[in-house]
């Protein structure tokens, strides 16, 4: 599972639009099926957690577009 999601997030920078929007949906996806349960921090969040300060700037440096507002309504953590 953890290289999965590293995998996928460095998907979110892939120049195809196509293979973002599929990581995005995937991590997501891996959230939502591991938060059913919340007797402690589900794991793709401490995965992730290393990550999130350069998801972020990834965030902050996408030109307004599609796939923006599709990362800013699916994201997983609060970004701004």
């Amino acid at each position: 599972m953890k290289e999965k999601l590293e995998l996928l997030n460095e998907r979110l920078r892939d120049h195809d639009e196509a293979q973002r929007i599929f990581a995005l949906a995937e991590i997501k996806k891996e959230v939502a099926g591991a938060t059913s349960s919340m007797t402690s921090v589900p794991k793709p969040l401490k995965f992730l957690s290393k990550h999130y300060q350069g998801m972020k700037d990834h965030y902050i440096t996408l030109p307004a577009s599609a796939f923006k507002v599709f990362f800013s309504v699916n994201q997983i953590l609060i970004i701004e």
